[in-house]
């Protein structure tokens, strides 16, 4: 049976959550850990194209992968891979880059399905619950890091994010931030910037904005832009999606 996209989304810092119905997608890989939990078995394939039939899965971050068959009652959240729940959820999962590493077995995952929004924060104290790893902590980053991290918010508004520019504001040249960037944050800077691009442009879209305006303000050269990097980020169109979701405060 054919499923479509249909549920709830909820951001929060670090996290995006999605209860409902999981459709299918195309292959893609975003910057996130990828967690997803389902009332009744769904389907996944890595790069190669092997697949996995399960009820809960983990992706790592920075790993193509794509839906086959869809499943009801699902909760999907991405995580931040720097954060301590991110890191939690790889070190318990101990997921890698093919299709059969990816099933985590949750004991603990029988739940109502998350199709009704009112299930939010009961999603969001499971998700708590499944990375509460207190001894698996966020790497300490290097403090010109932690300064480019912060400022790149800032940039995205105004168009491309340029390495010299980020290495000015932090007082090194671009070729030491550069290293010390990938070193520490584990992906080098352009993709990085990118997927924070996709990001705020989804949280716009979660504030009201319309599809245009929030590519424009997160600094996507136009509507088609944004749907092409949208689409290799999470294998569908921005505008399927965005009918498809009800978005949460």
């Amino acid at each position: 049976m054919a499923h479509l996209w249909r549920g709830w989304c909820s951001l929060r810092p670090g996290l995006l959550l999605y209860g409902g119905t999981i459709g299918t997608n195309q292959l893609h890989a975003h910057h996130a850990v990828h967690l997803i939990v389902a009332a009744e078995p769904f389907t996944m394939a890595d790069a190669r194209g092997r697949r996995l039939t399960t009820l809960a899965a983990v992706v790592p971050p920075d790993t193509g992968h794509t839906l086959l068959a869809g499943a009801r009652g699902a909760l999907l959240a991405q995580l931040e891979p720097g954060g301590s729940a991110g890191r939690a959820l790889l070190a318990r999962s101990g997921a890698g880059p093919d299709a059969p590493t990816w099933g985590q077995p949750f004991t603990d995952a029988a739940t109502p399905p998350f199709a009704d929004p009112a299930e939010a924060a009961h999603a969001l104290k499971l998700v708590e619950h499944w990375t509460g790893r207190p001894d698996v902590a966020k790497a300490p980053a290097h403090p010109a890091v932690e300064r480019a991290v912060a400022v790149i918010p800032a940039l995205l508004r105004s168009g491309p994010v340029r390495l010299d520019t980020l290495a000015a504001a932090v007082h090194l040249s671009p070729s030491r931030l550069a290293h010390l960037f990938s070193a520490h944050v584990g992906i080098p800077l352009r993709p990085y910037v990118r997927w924070r691009r996709v990001q705020h442009a989804i949280a716009l879209v979660a504030a009201g904005e319309t599809l245009t305006d929030a590519a424009h303000s997160a600094g996507f050269t136009d509507g088609p832009h944004f749907t092409r990097v949208f689409r290799r980020t999470f294998g569908t169109a921005p505008s399927t999606l965005a009918a498809a979701v009800e978005w949460l405060p």
